[in-house]
């Protein structure tokens, strides 16, 4: 099918294998804490060595036989679920399983599927960050260390990761806690709670609440994040606006990469960019032209801009580049 956009998955690879665009995962592995914990540090080692598609069978591949009843598999495995929407690919199998949410009881089946939205919603900072990988190289499952690599406490941190480069990653990989210490690195201008917007600053640790409904997630201030709506599948191309969540503190850009998402035209120049910019002095956005173009493409849209969670105004944006004072 060379007109149809390919997906290798695989549980076996030599150094080299990430030449092919190739996913690994890590095979047929328990669903305890302490392989949990083991997965993510596997996961930040692989893409330390240059791999960055990787994940996991979420919940673990072998799986307790009351696993549909059993409160304590339950628990964990909506942890290994909840970290698994913020790594490259998201997955979830188990051997000898029916691994809908909806198995697994009604509160479970919520928790999961909010999971699940954040993952959707994210898709155009996601996407942007794997045309990232592609075009330059780049990983967007990183250690602490890759993006501060002067802080030692940061060098420290062993379950802890970036997703790109703005937002900061608290797995919960132990049972029944109600908080957690997490060590937020020292980026200038601090962080913010990515569910309330709530502030933290950083270069220290911090002792953060921690409930079953998410995992701490902190968007790094600077940050320009595009988000989308709620969908039921990746080409729910509903025309809504696109949310631009700005991040006060620092000065930040991020471009955003679109394309038709199932072949391979993208590679003869059949996909667009938009490269924004925050001046946080003058409290300015820039949104340049629009590079590029491909079939299909929503050439009119509009822009949700919000601040720090507030909602701050909507545009109409046709191409062209447009000046925000907010």
């Amino acid at each position: 099918m060379p007109q149809k956009r390919t997906m290798i998955l695989t549980r076996c690879g030599f150094p080299g294998i990430q030449r092919y665009g190739a996913a690994m995962w890590t095979g047929d592995v328990g669903n305890d804490w302490e392989t949990f914990r083991r997965q993510i540090a596997s996961g930040l080692s692989m893409a330390a060595s240059g791999m960055p598609w990787w994940t996991y069978d979420a919940g673990g591949f072998f799986r307790p036989g009351d696993q549909y009843t059993n409160d304590d598999y339950i628990q964990r495995m909506i942890r290994w679920i909840q970290a698994g929407t913020f790594m490259p690919l998201m997955r979830v199998h188990g051997f000898t399983s029916e691994t809908e949410p909806w198995r697994y009881g009604a509160e479970a089946e919520r928790i999961i599927g909010n999971a699940i939205k954040w993952r959707y919603r994210l898709l155009p900072y996601i996407y942007s960050l794997s045309h990232k990988v592609s075009s330059e190289g780049y990983t967007m499952m990183r250690p602490l260390v890759f993006d501060y690599p002067d802080d030692k406490n940061a060098l420290a941190v062993k379950h802890d990761y970036m997703l790109g480069g703005n937002l900061l990653i608290l797995p919960v990989t132990e049972p029944s806690i109600t908080s957690r210490t997490a060590y937020l690195p020292a980026a200038k201008g601090g962080w913010y709670d990515h569910y309330d917007n709530s502030y933290l600053d950083g270069g220290r640790e911090h002792n953060i609440n921690v409930t079953m409904e998410n995992i701490p997630v902190y968007v790094k201030a600077g940050s320009i994040l595009p988000m989308s709506h709620d969908k039921q599948y990746t080409g729910d191309l509903k025309d809504e606006p696109l949310e631009i969540a700005i991040y006060t503190g620092n000065d930040g850009e991020f471009s955003l990469y679109e394309d038709e998402g199932d072949n391979y035209n993208y590679e003869n120049g059949a996909c667009s960019t938009i490269d924004m910019k925050w001046n946080d002095k003058s409290r300015t956005l820039e949104i340049a032209s629009r590079k590029g173009s491909y079939p299909g493409m929503n050439k009119n849209r509009k822009f949700n801009i919000t601040v720090n969670g507030q909602p701050s105004r909507t545009i109409d944006y046709n191409g062209n580049k447009t000046t925000l004072k907010l």
